[in-house]
This record gives structure tokens, sequence and C-alpha cells, in this order.
């Protein structure tokens, strides 16, 4: 019986840390740098965008938004601080992300449905609506334009199609033949993120009993916010509100760098995008008691 209570004692003890508070210093050469961003500037935003939940770049000094209950595209001016111009497509619904491709634009819903907006900055725009293998349960919340390739990038939040709980999967949508790829495009171990993370020994002995027995949820490593290309790389930025994380592949899909970041400004990390000049963004929905905003950072490389 003792045995039993002294077991139980150290799994909850231990088991009460997170990874992602702890030491990010390690002896392994070969791991994966964990580096922490510079914020260089907060542009806090007006109520309209207090759901702000996807970001795109026109310039690099426009930027147009997306929040998750209406069917209107805003058009932000970064240096003068305010909406220039409110652009509605659609009706109310729960709009997670857009992403400019050329001249047309694309957004999508947590179900995956996907409008594109052909010709968007005309005065004729075209909106058609296209439906994808993803319901509710896959929660999509990112798309990206992968512009070497002429598709797009959708990450779900949640379980991929195949449904396995230990990878994150990205999906492409082909906008030459304007079809869905039903196999993922890059597949993300979220071991290989959690591995980037290591604890004390007290600690890390917990988390392989807890994974033994079956009780570790790899969900709570890394949930996919929303996602993007650096075209100047060909890099694939994926973001986590969860656990405050971006995490870099390369063309191939090969992890090769996380970003942490953390403080009070990072209210629900929603959002990500580049802008032509190359610096990188992040859009906060305002959460209940605050308003949204978007942050420039500036990160090692």
């Amino acid at each position: 019986m003792l045995r039993i209570s002294t077991l139980w004692a150290f799994i909850m003890l231990t088991s009460c840390n997170s990874p992602m508070n702890e030491d990010k210093s390690s002896g392994d050469s070969d791991q994966t740098k964990v580096v922490s961003p510079t914020k260089n500037k907060i542009h806090d935003l007006p109520a309209e965008l207090n759901e702000i939940s996807g970001i795109t770049f026109l310039s690099d000094s426009v930027v147009v938004a997306i929040q998750d209950e209406e069917g209107i595209l805003y058009y932000y001016n970064l240096a003068q601080n305010k909406i220039i111009r409110n652009q509605t497509f659609a009706g109310s619904g729960d709009y997670e992300d857009l992403v400019r491709a050329g001249n047309d634009m694309y957004v999508i819903t947590s179900g995956g449905m996907l409008s594109q907006i052909k010709n968007f900055a005309s005065s004729n725009p075209v909106l058609t609506t296209i439906e994808t293998p993803f319901t509710e349960k896959n929660d999509v919340e990112g798309i990206a334009y992968d512009a070497k390739n002429h598709r797009l990038l959708i990450a779900p939040k949640e379980l991929g199609l195949d449904e396995n709980k230990t990878t994150k999967e990205i999906y492409g949508f082909d906008l030459k033949t304007m079809k869905f790829q039903i196999e993922p495009v890059f597949s993300i171990r979220l071991e290989e993120i959690s591995s980037q993370f290591n604890g004390s020994a007290l600690e890390e002995s917990s988390k392989k009993f807890l994974k033994a027995i079956g009780n570790q949820n790899m969900n709570k490593v890394f949930r996919s916010s929303a996602i993007t290309v650096n075209e100047k790389t060909g890099e694939i930025y994926v973001l986590s509100s969860l656990n405050g994380l971006i995490i870099i592949l390369n063309s191939g899909g090969a992890l090769t760098k996380v970003i942490q970041f953390s403080g009070a400004e990072y209210k629900q990390p929603e959002g990500i995008a580049f802008a032509p000049n190359g610096k990188l963004y992040i859009s906060n929905e305002g959460s209940k008691s605050g308003i949204g905003n978007i942050i420039e950072l500036t990160h090692e490389n």
C-alpha cells in the first residue's frame, strides 16, 4: 500500500510541471534549436478586430484581416494604425484564416469550407465556395499559399483525416487543378516537438511512465492555429496558440527550429504571416477582457 501511495504522489508531483516552462538548454548537438523572439512593435486593433483570426499581406504596410464571426475582409494599415477599407464577401460564419494568392483571396472556415474570392481587389470580385473533406471535428485553423508549388497548405487544429493522434498533418489544395490532395503534404510528429523541451530527470521519468500506461495526450503539446510560408527561404511556419510555439519546417517538411514566445500581449495567437519585406507578424484575438493586436517579431536565424 505504501509503494502504491508513493508512486501516485510521484505521478501527481511531476505531471503538474509543464515541459514548456523548463530550461531549453541541451547537450545534444543534434537537437532542433529553440529560440525566443524579440517583439519589435505591437499594433493594438480597433473593436471590429477584437476577434481577429487570420492575416495576410498586400504590401509591407497593409494587411488584410479576417475575424471569426463575419464574412468581411478588413484592410488595416499598420503605418496609420487604422482600418482603411471593409469588404463584405459572405454572411456570418466561423472564419478561421485567409491568404492571398496572386489576385485571388482564399478564406477557410473551421469546418473546412473554402471560399475563393477571385480578383478580390477588382470592382467585380467573384465568390466561389469549395468543399473539402474536413468537418468541424478537424477544426481547420490554418491556410497558407505555397507559391513555388502553386498550392494552398491547409492545417487542421485537431485530428487529420487519418485521425492519427501522434501527428499533425498539413494538406495541399492544387490551384492548377483546383483539387484537394487527400494525402498530407507534411506530417509533423508531436513527439519530435515535445522532445525539444527537456525537463528534469524526475519529470522525464514521469513522462515516460505516463506514456507507457497510455495517459500522455500528445495533442496537448502542439495544436496548429495558423500557417504561413516564408517565400524567401521556402520554410513553413506553423503557429500553436497552445504553449506559445512556432515550429519551422524546411521545404522538405523536416523540423529545423522552434520559436517559443510568452507574454500578456500574446492573448490568443490565431494568425501568422510574412510581409513582402520578410518581417514576421502574429495576430492575437483580444480575448474576453482585452483588445486584439498584431505583433511584429524578430527571431534568430
